[in-house]
């Protein structure tokens, strides 16, 4: 193995409902500016795809057959790499840390040390060196139950009110027990977190990390991601999810709701 430093990756794994659609779709919009600083991988991006859904698989059943999954996965990744480009790479993807509460039969972040343990022993297979790998994980402190619970109203037509979903999943919003154990597995010097209460925009602390703060007033940002429209938008839309209406009427109803354009319980 050549005594030549690895190249720098910094995998950003979550946690949801902390900026990260807002993060992304700035990364994305900014592509061209950013593209002779960092080398940037996405969400929804075609080549993270098979890393994140074995995350995702290896989240809802874990099992020594999809950790292998996930740790083949992530050399596969690594190898898509030219170890030599003198650029930083940055891996923003939240299913890194696995399946949203309340997804996928899945109730808290179990499986998110594990995973980005293993994600981690691939790069070290690989280039035989712990230093250059690091991870970020950005947090919120108030309201982030909230905010997950009106996520699963939007997607996946929960009937569970808000003070059933935040007594369910309480265990899940506890960040501070995860990153304990990731830093235990990785090592402090390995782990970066920022609160998103503490953020100007979700951008800041990944250009710090970066070392591209010189970039900020050139980026363009696009509007914030998933704003919450207020209590009586979750009020409504829990209605609607517990009425009996279905197929177009129901999503015809729901976009009423979504873009404030409505203020009838269904």
């Amino acid at each position: 193995m050549s005594d030549k430093p690895a190249r720098r990756i910094i995998v950003h794994a979550g946690f949801h409902k902390t900026g990260t659609t807002t993060l992304q779709s700035t990364l994305a919009l900014n592509a061209a500016l950013l593209l002779p600083h960092v080398e940037t991988y996405l969400q929804e991006g075609i080549v993270l795809t098979p890393l994140r859904r074995a995350v995702l698989e290896f989240s809802a059943n874990r099992c020594k057959a999809t950790k292998q999954v996930v740790f083949d996965q992530a050399t596969a990744f690594f190898q898509s790499l030219d170890l030599t480009d003198p650029r930083p790479v940055f891996v923003s993807s939240e299913s890194l840390s696995g399946h949203f509460p309340g997804s996928g039969g899945v109730g808290k972040y179990g499986s998110a040390p594990i995973a980005i343990e293993l994600i981690r022993e691939a790069w070290i297979a690989l280039t035989g060196k712990t230093e250059g790998f690091a991870t970020y994980y950005s947090t919120r402190r108030e309201g982030w139950l909230a905010s997950c619970h009106w996520q699963r109203l939007k997607v996946n037509r929960t009937k569970m009110n808000l003070e059933a979903y935040c007594e369910k999943y309480a265990q899940a919003a506890d960040h501070d027990a995860i990153l304990d154990d990731i830093r235990a597995r990785l090592g402090e010097d390995a782990v970066f977190t920022a609160a998103l209460e503490d953020m100007t925009h979700p951008v800041d602390p990944v250009l710090a990390l970066l070392g591209l703060t010189g970039l900020r007033p050139h980026l363009i940002l696009p509007p914030n991601a998933n704003v919450f429209p207020g209590e009586d938008a979750r009020d409504q839309l829990l209605a609607l999810n517990r009425s009996k209406i279905w197929g177009d009427a129901f999503e015809r109803a729901k976009l009423a709701i979504l873009e404030g354009r409505t203020s009838q319980r269904p």
